[in-house]
């Protein structure tokens, strides 16, 4: 997805927050507000004009001097202050392009919506927005600026009713109006469903976030950046970190308008093979060099139909490729 927007005409809306009302979820050391920082600087060396970009922060004690340093003006990360950014700073601007970039606590309700906690957020009272409502309201014509980059840094863990969180949620769902016809999103998430964002605590970043800003260097300038290629980029970075999260990303809407597409990354779908303890698997060399070039030809691969008495290996056929690849998404077996 190659998208063309001036700066000038091009704005954002940046959250970084590691402080919350509920002290046990402060993040250790910090880092989504330097992350949020860093974002909002690239943004401006971009040529983004500053009263174009709402930062908003929530930095612990010792992150402070980060705020005083940056030159921009920073913001409440609270529920409300971030809702009216959007639906009363942001909805009636006619732009090219708005960057939306988040770090900070996620999770996914029992209905699967991702929800991101504000500043203000505890026990009692789960200030939260709920980022599916507002791709929707991005999308319709209750807004302006007609293309949307969402990159967003967050768990998506699911936090079961039984360990303490309420039941009914709450927090900001926003009010969509008609589809726009001419609007495109790109959304890059830092986990797929049930994943943990880590967090490098030693330099005081997202390994997403990080991963980010690296594409962004190798973009050589271009504004913005091409990004499917910077997906594509911090997906290989994961692969090789080793990390137990896997970015994923999907958009929807044709320039045109035309033709409403969705990119359902393989990753992202759900299979049924459990995880494997095994140390070594051996004597299915050729099985596996078969399954390993079938996924080099080919987007999504299925085994099905595999037969033999239990514990001769036919989950362990599937693991390997799995690991090597997501898109082989479910086994049958007899």
């Amino acid at each position: 997805m190659q998208l063309m927007a001036k700066p000038d005409r091009t704005f954002g809306l940046i959250v970084g927050i590691e402080k919350y009302h509920e002290p046990k979820w402060n993040v250790p050391g910090g880092g989504p507000a330097d992350d949020a920082l860093k974002f909002a600087h690239w943004l401006h060396r971009c040529g983004v004009p500053s009263e174009n970009i709402r930062l908003c922060l929530s930095a612990l004690e010792e992150n402070h001097q980060l705020i005083g340093e940056c030159g921009l003006t920073v913001e409440l990360a609270t529920e409300q202050n971030i809702s009216d950014i959007v639906t009363n700073f942001l909805s009636p601007k006619s732009g090219d392009l708005l960057y939306i970039f988040w770090a900070g606590h996620g999770l996914i309700t029992s209905e699967r919506e991702r929800r991101l906690l504000c500043a203000d957020a505890n026990e009692r009272n789960y200030q939260n927005l709920n980022l599916n409502s507002l791709l929707v309201y991005l999308a319709s014509d209750k807004f302006q600026i007609r293309n949307h980059i969402c990159i967003i840094d967050a768990c998506a863990n699911y936090l079961l009713e039984s360990k303490g969180r309420p039941t009914n949620l709450g927090g900001k769902a926003f009010l969509s109006g008609q589809p726009k016809q001419d609007s495109q999103q790109f959304v890059l998430l830092a986990t797929r469903e049930g994943e943990k964002a880590e967090v490098n605590s030693e330099n005081k970043t997202g390994y997403f976030s990080q991963a980010v800003r690296e594409a962004f260097a190798g973009a050589n300038g271009s504004f913005p950046p091409n990004m499917r290629e910077v997906a594509e980029t911090v997906k290989q970075r994961f692969n090789i970190l080793d990390k137990k999260q896997l970015p994923t990303y999907f958009y929807y809407r044709s320039w045109d308008g035309d033709i409403e597409k969705y990119h359902f990354n393989p990753s992202e779908i759900p299979h049924d093979i459990p995880q494997s303890q095994a140390r070594k698997f051996v004597g299915r060399d050729e099985e596996i060099e078969q399954l390993r070039q079938l996924l080099q030809a080919n987007d999504v691969v299925a085994i099905t139909d595999v037969t033999g008495q239990g514990g001769v290996g036919k989950t362990e056929l599937a693991l390997p490729a799995w690991d090597s690849n997501p898109s082989l998404i479910s086994s049958q077996y007899n």
